[in-house]
């Protein structure tokens, strides 16, 4: 059943499953109402073999006038020019579903009558609905991206399995590098560019899939696609809905034909996993090299490290014991950010250990804290300060000074 996003207020009866032919007489009904409210419209292409639809779906992009600049057509407009009855809207760049009234006798020109009126039968009120779900795109390079990973059921979603087979990841928004525990690295959001490094043939995907073994073997003709050690579970790899039957078909058309096993008998799991991870570093450095990333992203990885690195080494606990501070967190965190200030940030001080080692590190961290104490001792023998007032009472010295003096004045000197 369709109308997912209506189930708050209609039952999952009132919108039935699509035959077919009346599937694309509305998608071509549709089309030519929604093109003329958006300059990019386009359907999906539908998975092959299927017997019936859910939801039509709609991707667009950049409204027409006199709508040119906004990022979604006012959502009442849509609703009219369909002749929906019931909308659930979402502004911005994102997924609308429009509910549209089957007329009575709609599904007879198409020889589906007696489904329709079964159909209502089962419906409350005998109504029943068409759900329309458009969705729309920030840019004409979303919608192509889209219109790709969403084509012929769940292919894409068959390519990101394959991709996460080799430490990728495959998604709407293009390409990306798996860089655990941190965000992922993109490579690419040009699917024309990510298909030649697959090497999948794009001429074959134009042409179409009559059906699902087509769009399988095409899928499996990708050149790191290995069947024996291909993995379609486990650590990195995410449950799938039992609905995406196509992709679950997919998965078991891969274990019949996996064929012999080419490990022996008394190599365990651990080993065939250890072969995957080669593999899967392998084609991560050819993509890397592929779509130029490489130099890129050996940097951000020396720079990650480096700061994972310093954070061993310059910490506040580590600065207490090489300051001999104790419990002394204020001037501790004071001597950490003029650090920090001097050598030019985390980059600086980064730089500096690196250059210059550990032992260098300490040294200049206790400068850095003998210069703050000779700074809290000028305040004090000062007859005035710019943040406070310092009078002498016999062997006393009343002061009254701003919180970083209090600080500072805490902070003692090392002689080195």
């Amino acid at each position: 059943m369709g109308g997912s996003a209506f189930s708050a207020t209609k039952a999952a009866s009132s919108f039935p499953r699509i035959p077919p032919p009346v599937y694309q007489n509305l998608k071509t009904r549709f089309l030519t109402k929604i093109s003329e409210l958006y300059n990019y419209v386009g359907v999906p292409v539908e998975a092959p073999e299927k017997v019936d639809h859910g939801d039509i779906d709609f991707l667009v992009a950049f409204p027409k006038a006199p709508f040119t600049n906004l990022v979604n057509i006012p959502h009442h407009v849509v609703k009219s020019a369909i002749d929906a009855e019931f909308m659930v809207t979402m502004d911005g760049n994102r997924t609308s579903n429009y509910a549209v009234p089957i007329r009575c006798t709609e599904w007879q020109p198409f020889g589906f009558q007696v489904d329709e009126d079964k159909r209502r039968s089962d419906a409350e009120d005998n109504e029943i609905f068409y759900q329309v779900d458009v969705h729309v795109c920030e840019s004409k390079n979303e919608w192509d991206r889209i219109m790709f990973y969403h084509s012929y059921g769940d292919l894409g979603m068959i390519l990101g399995l394959i991709a996460r087979n080799m430490g990728l990841k495959l998604g709407t928004s293009g390409l990306h590098l798996l860089d655990h525990p941190n965000t992922h690295y993109l490579l690419s959001t040009e699917f024309d560019d990510i298909l030649k490094f697959l090497g999948l043939s794009k001429e074959v995907f134009d042409r179409g899939f009559n059906t699902k073994r087509q769009v399988f073997e095409w899928a499996a003709s990708c050149k790191y696609y290995d069947p024996v050690r291909f993995k379609t579970s486990g650590q990195g790899i995410r449950k799938v809905k039992m609905d995406r039957r196509m992709y679950y078909e997919f998965v078991e058309w891969v274990r019949q034909g996996r064929g012999e096993s080419d490990l022996s008998e008394d190599e365990d799991e651990s080993a065939d996993q250890l072969l995957l991870d080669v593999k899967a570093n392998k084609a991560r450095e050819e993509a890397l090299l592929y779509f130029g990333k490489k130099e890129e992203y050996d940097a951000v990885v020396r720079e990650r490290d480096g700061r994972k690195r310093l954070k061993e080494v310059f910490t506040g606990s580590v600065v207490r014991d090489w300051t001999k501070l104790g419990g002394n967190w204020k001037a501790i965190k004071l001597i950490v950010d003029e650090v920090r200030q001097r050598l030019g940030g985390e980059e600086g001080v980064l730089a500096f250990w690196e250059k210059s080692g550990i032992d260098k590190l300490r040294e200049y961290v206790l400068e850095v804290q003998a210069s703050l104490g000779d700074v809290a001792a000028a305040k004090r023998s000062s007859p005035t300060s710019g943040n406070g007032l310092v009078a002498s009472v016999g062997s006393l010295t009343l002061v009254e000074a701003s919180q970083e003096e209090q600080t500072l004045k805490q902070i003692p000197t090392v002689t080195l």
